[in-house]
């Protein structure tokens, strides 16, 4: 059938947009991902890898020409029924003089860009199915006849001038030197692309070994990137340079030796150095190396907390961002937002089943884009290996991650289970994905070591030298009989003195109820508390007034979060007992700078009743034995006691098992498809659960409505799957939906809400119940 469009009436969205014209966004997305991700040739054994993800970016939505779905988009009377858009865009691979593998490949692309190949098989339908339809229906052509649909509803007048266009835009967008050649398509003989490209690909068995597995699972997520950025109109990948990391100049003539050492190397790095004597600039100077080895891809900064996570952002834009950057508006430096990967694969799925966008739901789409596409991501471990899980865009994922370099700044801190799951995944993608690794940390027992050497290959070990950790005399401890609460007296006395003072607690509970007891005689003013139970909200501000210069705080209390990249200096501790190497890192918060001489830290001796669902109770008995023979803590000495605390591999079982089911997941995790299974397995093994408290609700499900879902996130707060269940079996955390608007309808978006109240200098409050709930407050 002919038609009589002209190149811009052929409309790709329903705003109006031309498919020409969002043609051209995911060219100019793709121009972009060809730099960023230069290594994914290399890494497939494909040479001609960008050239064929240029064929399916250009093709991608041809079948958009479809007269009915064009009803569709201009809202007019339609016969577009049980159909697909990329199913009538892929015949037209056929018209390359390429193997029959490349034109495989490129189908494949295509076709499974948008649904996963399981539910397209719903789209293919049989002859008595056909055959129903055309008895109970008016429809000129029968919707379900993909052949006669083929044949008589899609503008070959206006393919045609597509395909004429090709090689033009190749020049213009590529970098390859390819000269296309076309052969003729008999439509009538064309097989329906189902059955052709998805039943085969059911059927086989392919595994991460094989090079086919990683041409489709790169070209799935390659041409994803493309069609998401371009949709979202991102006209660029910003990318680093090595006079990005100018300002490390101006440290060059006082480095310590383990940071001229990391300087130095290509290639994978174990870095083991005190806090307080520079990591951080090791890790931005091992970066700068791989740059000038010519090394290109992305760059994921991993810690174990939240408040680490902003904290290390703030630090990296104050680097590598203009004077006055704002944390919202970077170009280089991001924070990858909770879920917002998962909702932007959501809307992308169900973007074209009805598509009817409005203009501000694209504006969000932009803005949530542009929270993804910086060259440093600070991020947790979880948001990498949910990819592993084949949570929703885990091809993206690994696309992203194809010659990436990864730093995990304090490896320790993780506990058994995620421990497992990083060794395993940094082997898989270190064989398959050529990442860079550097590993850092203050405290490492010698079994880490061992898992890790295994996990990352080759690398080379750096510490800092005996000289330097002779003069890292910081610290003198102290055993304290009692628990936190009989410390209190200490605690006012010395803060009385003027001393700046940190309380460490085990849970947030304890925190929570010594930090009111000391308010009682403090000024609130000048004292903060610091957790995990806090919205992002009320975090950053907290965060934000313990960094500010003008306002001396001399009380901080805080759980393990603020172990961490925490670039804070007092002048006292009191802690509850916790694992050595939880200690060390704890102490580090505690003259810093090496400018007060030696600082006392005191150690309770008795924690809280249920620490012993934190740490194993043997190695706090070991640590506190360590102590009591101690007096100033000498960093020459620490991996001495930390193999007296570790002298064997504890929870040794728990980690080959969590190991092993790991790998099992990895082993089913295919490209192209949905694995619900291997999901359920990830948000059961991530220890967090997030729940919106409820006074936040009624602002949370607005701003879900308004796709605002990173504001969303700044209202949820995250509790441990302890507490979870307890809170279950008190009948105060429900399921609730908010909705939100895509492609023209309303979808359910499911949420937790806890009916604890919750206040803003002290979080969420565990004990205390809304009324609504109709439980009692203990």
């Amino acid at each position: 059938m002919i038609s009589d469009f002209t190149v811009e009436s052929v409309w790709a969205k329903s705003d109006g947009k031309s498919l020409i014209k969002h043609l051209e966004d995911c060219l100019t997305v793709y121009r972009q991902v060809v730099k960023a991700l230069p290594m994914i040739p290399y890494l497939v054994k494909l040479e001609d890898f960008f050239d064929l993800l240029f064929c399916a970016v250009y093709m991608h939505d041809w079948g958009k020409a479809h007269f009915e779905f064009q009803k569709v988009l201009k809202k007019k009377n339609n016969q577009w029924t049980h159909n697909r858009h990329e199913i009538f865009s892929v015949p037209f691979v056929g018209m390359f003089k390429f193997p029959a593998g490349y034109k495989e490949l490129i189908a494949q692309a295509i076709i499974g860009h948008h649904k996963d190949f399981e539910t397209l098989l719903d789209y293919v339908y049989s002859d008595d199915d056909i055959k129903s339809y055309s008895l109970n229906s008016a429809s000129d052509i029968n919707p379900l006849d993909f052949k006669k649909n083929l044949v008589n509803k899609l503008d070959a007048t206006y393919l045609k001038g597509l395909k004429n266009r090709l090689q033009k835009f190749y020049n213009k967008y590529a970098c390859g030197k390819r000269k296309f050649e076309f052969d003729n398509i008999v439509f009538s003989s064309v097989k329906n692309p189902i059955k052709e490209f998805v039943w085969p690909y059911i059927k086989e068995n392919s595994n991460s070994d094989g090079t086919k597995y990683w041409q489709q699972m790169l070209m799935s997520g390659c041409i994803k990137l493309c069609d998401h950025m371009g949709s979202a109109e991102i006209s660029e990948i910003p990318r680093l340079k090595e006079s990005n990391f100018n300002f490390l100049d101006s440290f060059s003539e006082k480095l310590y030796k383990h940071q001229s050492k990391s300087a130095c190397v290509e290639g994978n790095v174990l870095l083991s150095a005190p806090t307080g004597s520079g990591k951080t600039e090791a890790a931005l100077l091992w970066l700068k190396k791989q740059f000038q080895s010519g090394r290109q891809g992305r760059i994921f900064y991993v810690l174990p907390y939240t408040a680490s996570i902003n904290a290390m952002h703030r630090r990296l834009i104050d680097n590598f961002e203009k004077n006055g950057t704002k944390p919202g508006n970077t170009r280089y430096i991001g924070i990858l937002h909770g879920k917002l990967s998962q909702y932007l694969a959501e809307y992308f799925e169900n973007s074209d089943e009805n598509p009817l966008e409005k203009k501000s739901s694209i504006v969000k789409l932009k803005d949530m884009h542009h929270q993804m596409i910086h060259p440093i991501k600070v991020v947790t471990p979880f948001q990498i290996l949910k990819y592993c899980y084949g949570v929703k865009g885990f091809e993206k994922g690994f696309a992203e991650l194809a010659g990436a370099m990864l730093i995990f700044d304090e490896i320790h801190a993780y506990d058994t289970q995620t421990f497992a799951q990083i060794t395993a995944s940094l082997n898989w993608m270190t064989r398959h994905l050529n990442i860079r690794t550097m590993i850092m940390t203050a405290t490492l027992p010698s079994f880490m070591l061992k898992e890790l050497s295994v996990a990352i290959g080759s690398f080379q070990i750096i510490k800092a030298d005996d000289g330097l950790l002779e003069h890292f005399v910081r610290h003198r401890v102290s055993i304290c009989e009692g628990n936190i609460f009989d410390q209190i007296p200490a605690i006012l006395k010395a803060v009385r003195k003027g001393l700046r003072v940190i309380v460490v607690c085990n849970t947030v509970l304890n925190a929570q109820e010594i930090f009111k007891k000391l308010l009682n005689n403090t000024d609130d003013k000048k004292s903060v508390l610091l957790h995990s139970r806090f919205t992002a909200n009320d975090r950053l501000e907290k965060e934000k007034t313990l960094f500010d210069k003008e306002i001396n705080i001399y009380l901080l209390v805080g759980t393990q979060a603020i172990e961490v990249s925490l670039n804070i200096d007092f002048d006292i501790m009191f802690t509850e007992p916790a694992p050595l190497d939880a200690l060390i890192q704890r102490f580090g918060r505690i003259n810093r700078r090496r400018k007060k001489g030696v600082c006392p830290v005191y150690v309770c001796s008795k924690g809280g009743e249920n620490d012993h669902y934190i740490y194993p109770k043997e190695i706090v008995n070991n640590t506190m034995n360590v102590l009591r023979d101690t007096s100033v803590i000498k960093e020459s000495k620490l991996q001495q006691m930390l193999d007296t605390v570790y002298p064997d591999f504890p929870e040794k079982d728990k980690y080959y098992k969590t190991k092993t089911g790991f790998l099992k997941s990895l082993s089913r995790l295919r490209p192209f498809m949905r694995h619900k299974e291997e999901e359920k397995e990830f948000y059961k093994r991530f220890t967090g659960v997030s729940v919106v408290p409820e006074q936040f609700q009624e602002k949370y499900e607005e701003l879900i409505y308004q796709l605002d879902f990173i504001e969303a996130e700044k209202l949820v707060v995250t509790i441990h799957q302890g507490m979870f269940f307890k809170l279950c079996g008190k009948g105060v955390i429900e399921k609730s939906e908010g909705v939100f608007e895509t492609s023209g309808r309303l979808k359910k978006f499911p949420y937790l809400v806890v009916r604890c109240k919750y206040d803003k200098s002290l979080g969420l409050l565990e004990q205390e119940y809304t009324e609504s709930c109709g439980v009692l407050s203990i």
